[in-house]
């Protein structure tokens, strides 16, 4: 986890950040902070004829053949506005941008997805892709088993008002963890941005 350099640190940083690592084992655990490589999740890739479906991991969205910024969001109206925002902004930067509309996993029928794509939710741009959240089960192991599913905002410790921005090298760059942006989208992705071009 990176804690300085091309990232944004939120409050909610602090509070994921882990202890500096000893040489010892330790465990990978995923979150949404700031620093952090994108945590793994396998999703649907919904493809434009609806029909279609491939499963992906949340590492893949990421473009491996060209320098592109990737922005998750939820499948809401603020998210919307701040995915038009990054990619105006991006745009202005002159810096590549997607964005990943991440649907839950009880999202089962192309007529709920519509509004991203039919609905128009994202026109004019065309840098986007939605994807469906696939079920994860954590199971512990223990004289007590249990288990329970986990969703993409669960795993990133944020809720589904959140936002992330994911750098090139899928790392984490900055995130809005639980409310979204308050006030202007546009004046926050213009300082999210130069601070992370460093301009």
């Amino acid at each position: 986890m990176y804690l300085k350099g091309a990232l944004v640190p939120d409050s909610d940083s602090a509070l994921d950040a882990l202890e500096a690592p000893t040489g010892g084992q330790r465990d990978y655990i995923p979150t949404g902070a700031p620093g952090s490589r994108l945590p793994h999740m396998n999703v649907r890739l919904r493809l434009s004829n609806l029909t279609s479906e491939e499963i992906w991991s949340t590492l893949d969205l990421v473009s491996g053949d060209k320098i592109e910024f990737l922005l998750i969001i939820a499948p809401v109206k603020e998210s919307y506005q701040l995915a038009h925002a990054t990619l105006k902004v991006a745009d202005e930067f002159k810096v590549s941008a997607k964005v990943c509309v991440m649907w839950p996993s009880n999202t089962h029928t192309g007529a709920e997805m519509s509004c991203a794509a039919a609905g128009g939710a994202l026109i004019p741009y065309e840098s986007y892709v939605d994807v469906v959240e696939m079920e994860m089960e954590v199971v512990k192991k223990s004289s007590k088993s249990w288990s329970w599913s986990r969703s993409w905002w669960d795993i990133c410790k944020m809720t589904d008002k959140g936002a992330i921005l994911v750098r090139p090298d899928d790392h984490i760059a900055w995130r809005a963890a639980k409310t979204g942006i308050v006030g202007d989208p546009i004046l926050e992705m213009r300082r999210v941005f130069s601070a992370i071009l460093g301009v």
